[in-house]
């Protein structure tokens, strides 16, 4: 039986996911561990900082609203780390001020919560 949520390439990739919601992050990062991804959790803007200054990552999920922030508080701190980055909002905050913003601020893709393994797994699809 073929797996719908299997890459199409081998890719070493290294993720970061900052979301309060305890539930979206532990599924998440099982989710992609599965898929041969190395993931790093975190809940608060500081404990990202933290992981930002001291690790590599290609790709980040953020969310919009957490208790010391919002992810948009942490791209300055990703594009100065490393602008190659690939940053992902996962958000139920999906208005036209937080849309316009992501795209202000460069931001690669805006999923919407609730979202699918899919929508995941096609947001790292280009990345190696």
């Amino acid at each position: 039986m073929k797996n719908t949520y299997a890459l199409k390439k081998d890719v070493n990739i290294r993720g970061l996911i900052v979301d309060d919601e305890e539930d979206i992050g532990w599924m998440v990062s099982k989710f992609l561990t599965s898929r041969n991804l190395k993931v790093d959790y975190v809940d608060r803007i500081e404990k990202a900082r933290q992981k930002i200054l001291t690790n590599s990552y290609q790709v980040y999920f953020l969310d919009l609203n957490l208790p010391d922030g919002t992810g948009f508080d942490l791209i300055s701190d990703i594009r100065n780390n490393n602008n190659k980055s690939k940053i992902i909002i996962i958000s139920a905050y999906d208005g036209i001020t937080e849309t316009r913003r992501a795209k202000e601020m460069k931001v690669d893709l805006f999923i919407k919560k609730p979202f699918t393994k899919k929508q995941v797994l096609e947001a790292i699809e280009d990345l190696d």
